[in-house]
């Protein structure tokens, strides 16, 4: 017996998997630099795909058999826990013996970076198939559920559980499906990989009792086998698409969308995924009703391609059947003079831009979905648009240093030195005004004059779509991928799609307030990783010591369901970022102000970093900024504080020593060995304020521009910082030297946001309006 990893598919938990090529339906991918050449007693060969468990191979035994190899990653292997149960999963799976199974041939879970053989069988992915040639009829989804069946007993009689059953591991053969990678994924439970709260699976087919923390059995991998009937039957899972949390929220509390499934198959599909595990049908009542399948014949059928699978994709079976096997690369001694290798980390390929410029992905115009600040916008009404170029500098900088031997940022330019010149040619203009725009994923996203949430096209202004859920009135930025808004009153946050302006998830105030108090209002919103992160005040009962209290929480997107609070007696910061499984706050006490970094998954303090300056009052933490292995926190003193993230000790502080009081404001830019950041007022954003360029490593001051009103910085571009104004005005000022050049975009606050070369910004005259920057000259 042979097994395959198709291309879309590798047994991995989703992190990444290998592409389809243009020339077909293609089983392996050739090497590349830093792939070992031999693992254990196997050569290695090709690729077959990489995900979040590890890379998997195609390779040759000794003998020459054909053989798929596993290759743990090595975040996981330096993971005791991960390697104990890893070692256990796979003697589970070698007891797992059935015609629908890939058997487990080899392993070594002692080995440097653990892994594990199978034999190799040239199959298609059945996420391939459908992606390429869409639903099947019902007779192919009762033969596939027939043989999927028959797998989960084999899997579940030698005591293991598959728990990631899906569509890229289900490989389709002439002779029937293929189940691979059962019994591996549950290693990776209580490891790095699920150490920040993310789910060991695939969003569609985890089951709920899964996604809400209960034990998960056999039950589950029925569960799983109804998602994948249904998706093979229409093409799509029966809980949508979209981003995960949204998917899991509806796996959650909303009923499969099975419509479209066939009318002989929905009655059993909506069995199989009842909410209730024990409601689901058992693995040998699914083998009894779905293993009376028949061929077109009519007679009871049998696994061969033509009997079973659509005429399509019988045809890619058989096409990949018949493709060779890339051979052994030559090489310079005998086989037997080679020796096994370690195998290292797979090379990592790193893209090097400026901050700012646009990226084909997934990005948002503002740092850790960081919401602009409430100001409100003051804009004279029938003001124009002027689209003007300002050469030179703006003011005289307040100084500006010169590098010194082995310093980490360039030479300061001379203080007479000359900015480009700045142009925004404007590209459109839309008859909606949106307040504190956010740029995610083409869109723009903000609230309307009319109090609702809105997106409009980022190529033209053209309306996307309009969030009517009036009860949603503050828009809390883009997290996620995701814009998220809050309820003025209720306290309820939710999370909207920005390509649909649907709702994914939604979130009471009652999860969070703390027994005794009544829910005030937020100060700060935060999502990442599928938990929503509030710094919030509740109101204590009359006659109470203190009128109210503050508490940070993190609650459960999908359930609801309230992870940890940390309450507080003082003032929680308004800054709040979250990076990597670590939460970054700041707590203001009646002496000082404390930087502080909490478990993001279970709310331990992880350490505490007292801000204390020669300042006069305590401060308040304003901004945040977690960048290449330091944390810069900004405050209300107007100093800069580097701090290590493992430790919460000080690397520097600058203090930027400006008239009046000055705070720090989001975002804070870090890039190419420099801190860029705004100063602006701390009871109004009309105040003057001013631009800082500090050095990374040191926090020696570079140079600094005085600006006529509260700047926001929006990035890099073309060696430039760019920051608007509430004066109305875009800035471009050289990031080594601080020269400077202005344009007018508004008579007012410009509200801007900026990607790459692209601004979008108020103009003045109640419409949002899309322009493209230019820099030129010298």
């Amino acid at each position: 017996m042979r097994t395959s990893y198709g291309r879309d598919g590798t047994g991995a938990t989703g992190r990444e998997t290998e592409q389809e090529g243009s020339g077909g339906v293609q089983a392996y991918v050739p090497l590349r630099t830093g792939d070992p050449e031999r693992v254990g007693p196997y050569r290695i060969v090709a690729r077959l795909g990489s995900g979040g468990m590890g890379r998997v191979y195609l390779a040759s035994s000794q003998g020459g058999r054909a053989t798929a190899v596993k290759v743990v990653h090595e975040e996981l292997a330096e993971d005791p826990a991960f390697r104990r149960r890893f070692g256990r999963e796979v003697a589970a799976a070698r007891r797992v013996a059935g015609p629908f199974t890939a058997p487990v041939v080899d392993a070594d879970p002692d080995a440097d970076l653990p892994w594990l053989a199978t034999a190799y069988v040239a199959g298609v992915a059945l996420g391939t198939a459908v992606a390429a040639h869409g639903g099947w009829p019902e007779r192919s989804v009762r033969a596939l559920g027939s043989g999927l069946a028959e797998a989960l007993d084999a899997i579940h009689r030698a005591d293991v559980v598959h728990r990631d059953l899906k569509p890229s591991n289900v490989l389709l053969a002439p002779d029937g499906p293929r189940v691979i990678d059962f019994g591996i994924s549950v290693a990776a439970d209580d490891t790095k990989l699920t150490a920040t709260g993310a789910l060991v699976g695939s969003p569609g087919y985890l089951p709920p009792e899964q996604l809400v923390g209960r034990e998960v059995g056999p039950p589950g991998d029925v569960f799983a086998l109804g998602a994948l009937l249904a998706y093979a039957a229409t093409g799509t899972g029966p809980f949508g698409g979209g981003p995960a949390y949204g998917v899991n929220y509806r796996v959650v509390h909303e009923d499969p969308d099975l419509e479209r499934v066939p009318d002989g198959l929905a009655e059993l599909v909506a069995r199989c995924l009842a909410k209730d595990p024990r409601q689901r049908p058992g693995v040998p009542e699914l083998i009894g009703e779905l293993g009376r399948w028949e061929a077109d014949d009519g007679t009871r059928g049998t696994f061969t391609a033509d009997t079973w699978l659509p005429a399509p994709v019988a045809a890619d079976v058989a096409a990949l059947a018949t493709e060779p096997l890339p051979q052994p690369a030559a090489t310079a001694r005998a086989d037997a003079d080679l020796p096994t290798v370690t195998v290292g980390p797979a090379p990592t390929a790193v893209a090097t831009a400026r901050l700012g410029a646009p990226s084909p992905g997934p990005s948002s115009a503002r740092p850790n979905g960081a919401p602009r600040r409430r100001t409100a916008v003051f804009a004279a009404a029938g003001a124009f648009v002027v689209l003007a170029v300002v050469g030179g500098l703006l003011l005289p900088r307040a100084f500006s240093g010169s590098s010194g031997p082995g310093d980490d940022a360039a030479a300061s330019g001379s203080p007479t030195a000359v900015a480009k010149q700045l142009t925004v040619r404007e590209m459109w203009p839309s008859d909606m005004e949106l307040r504190r725009p956010e740029v995610v994923r083409g869109k723009l996203v903000g609230e309307g004059e009319d109090g609702r949430l809105h997106a409009v096209d980022a190529a033209d202004g053209d309306p996307a779509w309009t969030y009517d859920d009036l009860g949603a009135l503050s828009f809390e930025g883009v997290s996620d991928g995701l814009a998220v808004v809050s309820g003025d009153e209720d306290g309820t946050i939710q999370g909207i799609d920005v390509h649909s302006g649907k709702r994914v998830w939604s979130v009471a105030a009652r999860a969070h307030t703390p027994s005794g108090t009544t829910f005030d209002n937020y100060s700060r919103v935060v999502v990442a990783d599928g938990s929503v992160f509030v710094n919030a005040i509740y109101d204590l009962p009359e006659g109470a010591e203190l009128p109210a209290r503050w508490a940070m929480s993190a609650v459960d997107a999908v359930t609801g369901r309230l992870k940890w609070t940390f309450e507080t007696e003082y003032l929680l910061s308004e800054a709040l970022t979250v990076v990597d499984g670590v939460v970054y706050g700041g707590v203001r006490e009646l002496d000082d102000t404390y930087f502080c970094a909490w478990d993001a998954e279970t709310g331990n303090q992880l350490w505490r970093y007292n801000s204390r300056t020669d300042q006069p009052y305590p401060g308040e933490v304003t901004a945040i900024k977690v960048f290449d292995g330091t944390v810069y926190f900004g405050d209300d003193r107007g100093v800069l504080h580097a701090v290590d993230p493992r430790r919460g000790t000080r690397r520097w502080i600058y203090d930027a020593d400006t008239e009046g009081v000055k705070q720090w404001l989001d975002p804070l830019v870090v890039v190419e060995g420099v801190v860029y950041g705004g100063l602006g007022g701390v009871t109004s954003a009309y105040d003057s304020g001013s631009v800082h360029a500090v050095a990374a490593g040191s926090g020696r001051p570079l140079w600094a521009e005085a600006t006529e009103r509260d700047p926001e910085l929006h990035g890099l571009l073309d060696g430039s910082l760019l920051f608007s104004t509430k004066a109305g005005t875009l800035h471009a000022v050289d990031a080594r030297t601080g020269a400077s050049a202005e344009t007018r975009l508004s008579s007012g606050d410009p509200d801007a946001a900026v990607i790459g070369d692209r601004v979008y910004f108020d103009g003045g005259d109640g419409r949002l309006h899309g322009g493209r920057i230019s820099l030129t000259g010298t």
